[in-house]
């Protein structure tokens, strides 16, 4: 099952979350699928902003540590720029509530692309599995991600060598 399918076992959609709830395990289910559904859609980096808290973000990604909206939107033009035809299969989503307004997110993602690397004529297949941990907070009325950081990565069988799925050293973040 995608992200994007109707009968995700992630969850239902974050919308129309209780502004005075507290976090539960099904609206961060609910983000997890939003924020994967939104990545393969390539939507408008706006519908993922939306996804992210605007204090204490730190996302440590595939080339990058995003620290601020402005980061992550310069990360993501880079991203779809070179990745298309993506596919994030959650296979694993463990939520551990931390307190009534956070949660800590272990995920195990399959992630399949074509990646095109100028000047070549053609694009490749790439396929990966990556463990992902963040921490989500309510802000909002809804959960929002404050932490994200892309683990291990196991290439999968006839992939093509995939970009570098962990963070980039702080020190060579530009």
């Amino acid at each position: 099952m995608t992200a994007g399918d109707g009968d995700c076992p992630i969850g239902p959609t974050g919308e129309d979350l209780p502004g005075d709830q507290p976090i539960s395990e099904v609206a961060v289910r609910g983000l997890v699928r939003d924020w994967f559904a939104a990545l393969d859609r390539h939507d408008d980096v706006a519908v993922l902003l939306e996804l992210l808290t605007t204090a204490g973000l730190a996302m440590h990604l595939p080339r990058r540590t995003v620290r601020s909206h402005e980061d992550f939107a310069a990360w993501y033009d880079e991203t779809i720029a070179s990745f298309f035809d993506e596919d994030h299969d959650v296979v694993e989503v463990k939520v551990t509530p931390t307190s009534p307004w956070h949660a800590e997110v272990e995920l195990r993602v399959d992630w399949q692309c074509r990646m095109w690397r100028p000047p070549s004529a053609n694009s490749v297949w790439v396929g990966v599995t990556v463990t992902e941990h963040w921490s989500v907070v309510m802000q909002g009325g809804r959960p929002k991600i404050r932490t994200c950081t892309v683990g291990g990565s196991a290439p999968m069988p006839g992939s093509a060598v995939p970009p570098a799925t962990g963070p980039r050293p702080e020190s060579a973040a530009a």
